[in-house]
């Protein structure tokens, strides 16, 4: 199958399939206003993202330097966001591309041409070659991961942000967000928004914090999950404010 491709901007997929969504932005004009990032935090998106999450479907990745893929359903619901003249463009570019006609070409006809025949088995070994590279390069770190979604319980923010080999306040900054956490206004103790909890990202917990003079002061906080911080551990990346522009 050929690539997306929408006003003559062709639409990266990555590994998983999913749309990059900074090539969607290009192919809509490139306003500042329509940048993925200001659309990922509305509330119409975490709702979608954390709906079809619940079947287990990782429907967003983010690759820093790269961009912010997404799955199909979130993909239209960008562009319907943007504007019904570019839904229908992305609506009518995914129906061409996945209704367009196969080859005419008789594939005897390839087996009996040696030129052809050597490009398709130089590309094949190249595509295999790069994929073994990419599983030896991933799996320390899908191995981690693994083993962090398998945990058991919960942990502070603190302790999140240790587990992800970054700063505190970076991890903070990034959850704010991306709308995982907030505080009321007035308020000073974070608190974790709605549909991040029903997702099994977060949790809220009592805790007893100990005072200078030996009373305890009882308070809400935010815990991350063994899910949330497995997943933490594929979106966040160094610098968490270049997630998706």
């Amino acid at each position: 199958m050929t690539a997306l491709s929408i006003s003559n901007i062709a639409v990266r997929q990555d590994a998983a399939g999913r749309y990059c969504l900074n090539d969607l932005h290009r192919a809509a004009g490139a306003e500042r206003r329509h940048q993925p990032a200001k659309w990922l935090i509305t509330q119409q998106a975490l709702e979608l993202i954390a709906e079809i999450e619940k079947t287990g479907i990782l429907v967003i990745h983010a690759k820093q330097g790269v961009g912010t893929f997404v799955g199909k359903e979130l993909v239209y619901a960008y562009a319907m966001w943007i504007s019904p003249i570019f839904h229908l463009k992305v609506i009518r570019a995914y129906d061409a591309l996945v209704t367009q006609p196969p080859s005419t070409r008789d594939p005897i006809q390839w087996l009996s041409d040696p030129a052809t025949m050597r490009r398709l088995l130089l590309n094949y070994c190249d595509q295999v070659l790069d994929l073994e590279q990419r599983v030896q390069s991933l799996a320390p770190r899908a191995n981690a991961l693994g083993r962090l979604a398998e945990a058991q319980g919960s942990c502070c923010l603190t302790d999140a942000a240790k587990a992800l080999q970054i700063r505190p306040k970076d991890l903070i900054q990034w959850l704010l967000a991306q709308r995982w956490i907030y505080r009321r206004s007035g308020g000073a103790a974070y608190l974790a928004h709605q549909p991040r909890i029903q997702a099994g990202l977060v949790t809220m917990k009592i805790v007893a914090v100990p005072r200078s003079d030996g009373t305890a002061r009882i308070v809400e906080q935010v815990r991350i999950t063994a899910k949330g911080l497995a997943r933490l551990g594929e979106l966040v990346p160094t610098q968490p404010q270049r997630v998706a522009q």
